[in-house]
């Protein structure tokens, strides 16, 4: 499994839980509704799970900003910014898909029947993951970019000074014999006396 996708399967992490949520927050606002629409379904795992995705989530911006700083800084590294495709897409469809399985895997592990999945829980999860998962990747891009810009800066800075070189001085300061100025303005005169 490569890095980038590690980074965004940790964000996905928390994305999921996050929307997981506030999907039942959305169409459930009490908690008698919730336990209603959970058919049955224990969500005491979500306070935990949701952590552990944050931390992950914080864990992989942060390789993110410094991978982008490496690429800026460090010469001769072919790393290219992914499309869209990898920025946006995938990672808001993977994401609405665990949040089916996620659902589904919840009824079984309760017994609960799947029946209720077809009401307002599914497309409007499906529909809120796809938007967190984008967001995740956006906030994964901006991260990227913002370690390059920063990269870059500082890399600028690094550079070494040019090689110092007496600078070349015209007209000279002690004419040599023969010499003589190429134009009359170059010619210094007596004071004037006032």
């Amino acid at each position: 499994m490569g890095n980038r996708v590690a980074r965004t399967l940790a964000v996905a992490v928390a994305g999921l839980f996050a929307g997981h949520v506030i999907v039942y927050r959305i169409l459930a606002p009490g908690p008698l509704q919730r336990s209603v629409l959970a058919a049955g379904t224990s969500h005491a795992y979500l306070p935990f799970a949701l952590a552990v995705g944050l931390m992950l989530a914080m864990a992989a911006g942060a390789r993110t900003f410094h991978l982008g700083f490496q690429r800026a800084t460090v010469q001769g590294t072919d790393r290219r910014r992914p499309g869209v495709t990898g920025t946006l897409i995938l990672p808001a469809v993977a994401q609405a898909a665990a949040f089916i399985a996620l659902e589904v895997l919840e009824r079984m592990l309760a017994g609960a029947p799947m029946g209720n999945l077809l009401g307002p829980l599914l497309p409007v999860g499906v529909a809120l993951q796809l938007v967190v998962g984008a967001t995740g990747g956006l906030l994964l891009a901006g991260l990227d970019r913002a370690g390059e810009i920063t990269g870059r800066a500082v890399a600028v800075r690094r550079r070494p000074a040019a090689a110092a070189t007496e600078p070349h001085r015209w007209p000279p300061a002690t004419p040599t014999p023969g010499h003589r100025p190429r134009s009359a303005l170059l010619i210094r005169g007596p004071p004037i006396l006032a």
